[in-house]
């Protein structure tokens, strides 16, 4: 499951540095029907699956956000150095 959630992180950091917010509205809708199949195939109480498809969204979303701040950030340094 730690491999998992890693996996997912990073897909969403990838996500975020590389695409819009379309494409993270795509693969969070994909991402959850993943996550309730996973669910209902491992039999997974009402209650664990839920959490199990809050948890992998908020990883992905965070991993989405520290995407956005790593191109924010590589965009304002190479916008700053000055053109000699």
């Amino acid at each position: 499951m730690a491999s998992a959630a890693i996996a997912v992180t990073l897909v969403g950091l990838a996500v975020g540095a590389l695409f819009r917010l379309r494409v993270l509205l795509l693969l969070a809708g994909l991402l959850f029907i993943i996550s309730v199949v996973f669910s209902v195939h491992g039999g997974f109480s009402f209650l664990h699956a839920a959490l199990t498809t809050i948890a992998a969204q908020m990883l992905f979303q965070g991993g989405y956000f520290l995407g956005l701040l790593i191109r924010s950030i590589s965009s304002a340094i190479h916008r700053a150095r000055p053109s000699l």
